[in-house]
C-alpha cells in the first residue's frame, strides 16, 4: 500500500491554522509550502567536511533545532528536518538556516530542498502519426511537417533496433509498465524474487521487480497520473523511448527493443508541477545508477542549482551513466538562465532543446550556443503533435455539489443529522454536521447510499471543498471507507483543529486493494469546549479503469518529449557498439546532426539529431575524439574537477 500524501490548497486565508491529523497507510498527504515557491519549506541538505566528526554535526543540528531524517552516506549528505514555530526559539526560516550553517568551518555546503517539475507544453495504431520518426509532409494532430524533418529512423533500423542489454531509466510520474507496446520493453529486476516481502538482491528495495516509487517509497512505480497535473507523463516519455517496435499495434519508439527502468519523482500532481525535491531525485538517481542503467533519462527540471543533486549527476558519470536532460520550456537562452540538470557542467549531461515539425526551434524551446547540445523533435508550441503511450483515461466515479435534493447519501449516529443549507462563505449549498455548534461526545456521520463502484480502479482520487472549526484535541473529522454497508471502516484521512478558511483537500490511494466501497463523513467529540463544526461542498472520487483496450495513446509537445527521443538514439547508439563510453555516445550524437539553419547559432552542435546517421557512424567508425565543451564563463554549475567524469560503463560497487 502507498504511503499517505494528501494536498490542501488555500483558496483564502481566515484565521489559524492548525495541523490536519493523518490516519491510515493507503491513502495520502503532501507537504505545505512555505513562502518560496522553489523548494520545501523546513527542509534543507547538508554536507560536512570528511573530517567533520560527530560532535560538530550533532552542534550543527542543535544550533537551528533540526532534526536528521536520513542520511546520503555515498555523497555525505544529511538530509535535515527544520522547526516549525518550535516552543523555545522563533520559527527558522529555511533560507536563514541555510546561510547560518553555510558559515560553519566544518560544513561544505548547506541547501534548501529544492523542487522540480516536468518540461512538458500544457495539452490546449499509429506509424502514420509519429512524424518525428519519420517526415513526409503528413499532417498530424492538424499541424502539417516539412518532409524530412524527423530523425531518418527507418534508415536507422535497417541497421539496429535496439537492445534488451540497454537500460534507460525515466525518473518521471511512474510508467504504466503493463501497457501492452510496454510491457515486453519493462526491465525487471533480475535478483528480486516477486511478492516475497523480501529485499532477495540487497540492495535495501524490498521487491522491486519494476523500478521504485520514491515518492510514496513503494515497489508500484506505475503512472496514475492521467488527466490530473501529470496527464500521464512519464507514460508518454516512456513510450517515445521504446514502445515495442514491430509488433502489429499502437505506436513505436525510437528504439524497438530496449528495458525502461521506471524511477517516480511525481505523483498526483495537479496543484504544482514542482513537486519533486532535491531528496527524491537524488534517491532516485542514485537507485538508478546502483541498478545498471546506461542511460537516465530526465524530462523536468528547475531554476535551483543544487550541490548534492551536481555530485550525484558527477557520480553517475563516473559510474558509465550517460544523462539526457530536457533544456527547458522557457522560450530563453540556457547560456544565461540556467536550467538544471540540463545546465550542469558534466560531460555526461546532454541537454536537449525541441525543434518542430518543420525543423523549426520550437517556440517554447529553451537553447544556449553553449549550453545546449543538440535539438530533437518536440513537438509544436500551438497544438501538441508528438504522438505516444499513455495510461487509460481517468473516469468520475462519484461527484456531488449539494446544489440538488438527490438521495445520494444518508445520514446517521448521535444527536444531530447532517443537513444541506446555503452558505454565503462558498456562495453554494453545502452539508453541514449541525445548524449550530456540535455537541459533547458527539457521533454523526454522512455515508453514500449506494457503494462507490471502483473495482480495477486504480490512482483513486478524492476532492472537496472543507471549513472547519474542531477542537483541536478530542474532536475531529475522519474520512472513511468499507466494503461492506454496516462493516469495519477504514480511516483514510483525518481532519482536527481549525482551517484558514475554505481549503480543497485531495487525497489519493495509489493501490488497486479495493473492491466496491461506502464513503464515509464522520465527526466525533469528547466532553471539551464545542465549536462550529464542518462545511463540505463539491466532492469529487475519480479513478483509472486499469484495463488496456487499444487506445491508450496521446499527443504532448516539449522538451520532455524532445528529451526521450535523444535518449532512444542513444541507446540505439549503444546497442549497435556496446563498448562505447557514454562520452563517446554523447559526441556521436554531436557529430552526427543535421545541421538546421534555424538552430545556427542556438546549440553547440548546431543541429537537430539524426538516428541513421549515429548508429552508421558508431557501426562504421573507430570510437570519435571527445571534444571537451567549453566552460559557460556566466554559469554557477562548473566545479574544479566538474568535467573529468570518466564516463566509462561500469557497476557501481564492482
Amino acid at each position: 500500500m502507498k504511503n499517505i500524501l494528501v494536498r490542501q490548497i488555500y483558496m483564502f486565508a481566515a484565521g489559524l491554522l492548525l495541523a490536519a491529523s493523518i490516519s491510515g497507510t493507503a491513502w495520502g498527504m503532501e507537504k505545505k509550502a512555505e513562502d518560496s515557491e522553489n523548494y520545501v519549506s523546513h527542509e534543507i541538505l547538508v554536507k560536512f567536511y570528511d573530517w567533520a566528526n560527530e560532535s560538530e554535526k550533532f552542534h550543527a543540528r542543535q544550533m537551528v533545532g533540526a532534526v536528521l531524517i536520513k542520511e546520503i552516506k555515498i555523497l555525505r549528505v544529511e538530509y535535515w528536518q527544520l522547526p516549525e514555530n518550535p516552543e523555545d526559539m522563533e520559527d527558522m526560516n529555511t533560507l536563514d538556516a541555510v546561510e547560518l550553517i553555510s558559515g560553519m568551518s566544518s560544513v561544505e555546503y548547506a541547501e534548501p530542498n529544492y523542487l522540480y517539475g516536468p518540461w512538458m507544453v500544457p495539452d490546449d495504431t499509429h506509424f502514420n502519426r509519429l512524424w518525428y520518426l519519420d517526415n513526409n509532409g503528413q499532417q498530424v494532430n492538424g499541424k502539417t511537417g516539412t518532409s524530412g524533418a524527423d530523425i531518418s529512423a527507418p534508415e536507422a533500423w535497417n541497421m539496429e533496433t535496439g537492445s534488451s542489454n540497454i537500460v534507460i531509466a525515466v525518473i518521471d510520474s511512474g510508467v504504466a509498465f503493463d501497457h501492452p507496446d510496454l510491457m515486453n520493453n519493462i526491465w525487471r529486476n533480475p535478483e528480486e524474487i516477486p511478492d516475497n516481502g523480501k529485499d532477495d538482491d540487497h540492495n535495501g528495495f524490498v521487491d522491486d521487480i519494476h523500478g521504485w516509487d520514491f515518492v510514496n517509497n513503494d515497489n508500484n512505480p506505475s503512472d496514475y497520473s492521467k488527466d490530473l497535473y501529470g496527464d500521464g507523463h512519464g507514460t508518454h516519455v516512456a513510450g517515445i523511448i521504446a514502445a515495442e517496435g514491430d509488433n502489429g499495434i499502437g505506436a513505436t519508439g525510437v528504439m524497438w527493443h530496449a528495458k525502461i527502468m521506471p524511477v517516480q519523482i511525481f505523483d498526483l500532481f495537479e496543484a504544482s508541477p514542482f513537486n519533486a525535491t532535491t531528496v527524491v531525485i537524488l534517491d532516485a538517481v542514485l537507485y538508478a545508477v546502483e541498478n545498471g542503467a546506461n542511460i537516465i533519462n530526465c524530462s523536468f527540471g528547475g531554476p535551483s542549482f543544487s550541490w548534492s543533486l551536481f555530485e550525484v549527476y558527477q557520480l553517475a558519470g563516473e559510474n558509465g551513466v550517460l544523462v539526457v536532460a530536457a533544456a527547458g520550456n522557457d522560450g530563453q537562452d540556457n547560456d544565461s538562465f540556467f536550467t538544471y540538470p540540463a545546465s550542469y557542467d558534466l560531460d555526461n549531461i546532454i541537454s536537449v532543446a525541441a525543434t518542430d515539425e518543420n525543423d523549426v526551434l520550437a517556440s517554447y524551446s529553451n537553447y544556449g550556443k553553449n549550453s545546449v547540445d543538440v535539438a530533437a523533435p518536440g513537438g509544436s508550441g500551438s497544438i501538441s503533435n508528438i504522438y505516444s503511450t499513455t495510461p487509460p483515461p481517468r473516469e468520475v466515479l462519484f461527484a456531488e455539489d449539494f446544489e440538488t435534493a438527490d438521495d445520494q447519501w444518508v445520514t446517521g449516529g448521535e444527536y444531530e443529522s447532517w443537513a444541506t443549507v446555503y452558505d454565503e462563505n462558498f456562495n453554494s449549498f453545502v452539508v453541514i454536521d449541525s445548524v449550530n455548534d456540535y455537541h459533547e461526545n458527539e457521533f454523526s456521520y454522512i455515508r453514500t447510499a449506494d457503494p462507490v463502484q471502483a473495482q480495477n480502479f486504480r490512482g483513486l482520487n478524492l476532492q472537496f471543498g472543507i471549513l472547519y472549526s474542531l477542537g483541536p484535541r478530542g474532536d475531529n473529522l475522519k474520512i472513511e471507507i468499507s466494503e461492506g454497508e454496516s462493516g469495519e471502516y477504514s480511516v483514510i484521512h483525518s481532519v482536527s483543529g481549525f482551517s484558514s478558511g475554505i481549503e480543497r483537500m485531495i487525497i489519493w490511494s495509489n493501490d488497486a486493494d479495493y473492491d466496491d466501497f461506502y464513503l464515509r463523513f464522520s465527526l466525533t467529540s469528547d466532553k471539551g469546549t464545542n465549536y462550529d463544526g464542518i462545511y463540505l461542498d463539491d466532492i469529487s472520487l475519480s479513478g483509472i479503469n486499469w484495463e488496456f483496450i487499444g487506445d491508450e495513446y496521446g499527443f504532448k509537445s516539449g522538451t520532455s518529449m524532445a528529451t526521450p527521443v535523444v535518449s532512444g538514439i542513444a541507446g540505439l547508439v549503444w546497442s549497435a557498439k556496446l563498448d562505447l563510453s557514454c562520452l563517446e555516445v554523447k559526441q556521436i550524437l554531436a557529430d552526427s546532426v543535421d545541421q538546421v539553419p534555424d538552430l545556427a547559432g542556438k546549440l553547440l552542435s548546431g543541429g537537430r539529431v539524426n538516428a541513421a546517421a549515429a548508429v552508421n557512424l558508431a557501426a562504421t567508425s573507430p570510437p570519435p575524439e571527445v571534444i571537451p565543451e567549453p566552460d559557460n564563463p556566466l554559469s554557477n554549475a562548473a566545479t574544479d574537477g566538474g568535467n573529468d567524469s570518466g564516463c566509462f560503463v561500469s557497476s557501481l560497487y564492482n
